[in-house]
């Protein structure tokens, strides 16, 4: 057993190294009392774009999201709007499938919510009938007579749908109409407009399944809500935080009465910005772990204003911790042809953790996120799965 002042002398090279390790993947981490959390070890790559996919669409355009099926295989989802998965007997080993699990529709109609579909959210109980939450992107610049302005963003109109597998994760077809719409019909040229990318699906008391979703109203409101129901599937009825309760009602703007604005309460945008990227609860915490893409906060000043992953806590996932800079990085929005290249879609993933969907984290996750490859400094379909260790600590 080393002696004691081996131990102290031990202890300070751990503690160098691990200033070092920060140091070289410009990471960042909170100074003052609360949560921490750091980057322990270097990047490793997940899905190399360039050498193992199957078609130019199979990339992570969405957050990594994984669960355990019924034979304890491990899944994780390539989602975009033609989705396909990762599946292997851990995180650790997975080879890709080069068969989709499911296909965007692309109908031209905005009213039937089936245009552009992104897995984004995975429920299940028994790894065999999974349940997804699904971004669903009407792109009227994609139809005929749809986009005068002829362009993506000014035509974007979202929704979350829901999707269903029967057979372990093999494939997905969608059920329903959608679960959370905005209230207002689709208009060229107010976009992007609508629900947009829901976060994991996490438990809370009384048997709710959770959701953070991004909302951008015509009237310029936008930010983070939050959404629950407590079923998933056919005629569930997801309602949204309106600053008081859970009573923010979506309707169908095709079937019922147009509203000109959604339902629900802006959370925290202080605090959060619109941060729905990765959402679990923290055993190591005890409590709720929001993970995303953010600018840096308005009070941030000189070298702390960095663009990059954030994190932030909550105890009941309506009140929300100020974020603190987990990565420093460029996003997509801030890129300059000749910089570093862009990482977007941040996702915590444990292991170890007991949940068949990884909605828990506890102290040693990874940190998985796409990073963008440009050419002549435009984008191009090249886009890497990467994680990284993490160590995350009260």
């Amino acid at each position: 057993m080393p002696s004691p002042g081996k131990q102290a002398l031990l202890a300070i090279l751990v503690v160098l190294v691990g200033l070092a390790v920060l140091v070289g993947s410009g990471s960042g981490f909170a100074t003052g009392p609360g949560p921490r959390i750091v980057i322990t070890g270097p990047r490793q790559t997940v899905f190399d774009w360039s050498e193992q996919a199957c078609a130019p669409t199979q990339a992570a355009d969405l957050p990594a999201r994984a669960f355990r099926d019924d034979r304890g295989r491990v899944q994780l989802l390539l989602s975009h709007f033609d989705n396909f998965r990762m599946i292997g007997p851990s995180l650790g080993r997975l080879h890709v499938d080069c068969k989709p699990v499911m296909v965007s529709d692309e109908r031209a109609e905005p009213s039937l919510y089936r245009d552009r579909e992104w897995i984004a959210s995975l429920y299940t109980k028994d790894g065999r009938t999974i349940w997804a939450l699904v971004h669903d992107e009407y792109q009227g610049n994609q139809h005929p007579e749809q986009c005068p302005q002829g362009t993506y963003y000014r035509c974007w109109y979202n929704a979350i749908t829901l999707a269903k597998s029967s057979d372990a994760g093999r494939s997905y077809r969608q059920v329903g109409g959608p679960v959370a719409a905005a209230p207002y019909r689709y208009r060229p040229g107010i976009g992007p407009a609508g629900i947009f990318a829901p976060s994991n699906l996490v438990a809370s008391s009384g048997g709710h399944l959770n959701a953070l979703v991004r909302v951008r109203d015509p009237d310029r409101r936008h930010g983070i809500c939050l959404i629950r129901s407590r079923r998933i599937g056919p005629g569930s009825s997801w309602r949204g935080w309106d600053g008081i309760g859970f009573t923010g009602v979506f309707v169908n703007p095709y079937r019922q009465a147009p509203r000109p604005r959604t339902d629900c309460e802006i959370l925290e945008p202080g605090k959060i910005a619109e941060m729905s990227e990765s959402l679990t609860f923290s055993t190591e915490l005890e409590r709720y772990l929001l993970v995303g893409m953010a600018p840096p906060p308005a009070e941030a000043t000189g070298s702390a204003r960095q663009t990059g992953i954030y994190y932030s806590t909550s105890k009941d996932l309506i009140h929300w911790s100020g974020r603190q800079l987990l990565l420093r990085a460029p996003t997509v929005g801030s890129y300059r042809c000749g910089g570093p290249s862009p990482i977007a879609y941040p996702s915590l993933v444990d292991p170890s953790s007991h949940s068949r969907t990884f909605a828990t984290t506890g102290g040693r996750p990874y940190l998985y996120f796409t990073q963008f490859r440009y050419r002549s400094c435009e984008r191009t379909p090249n886009r890497d799965l990467l994680r990284v260790p993490v160590a995350i600590s009260g």
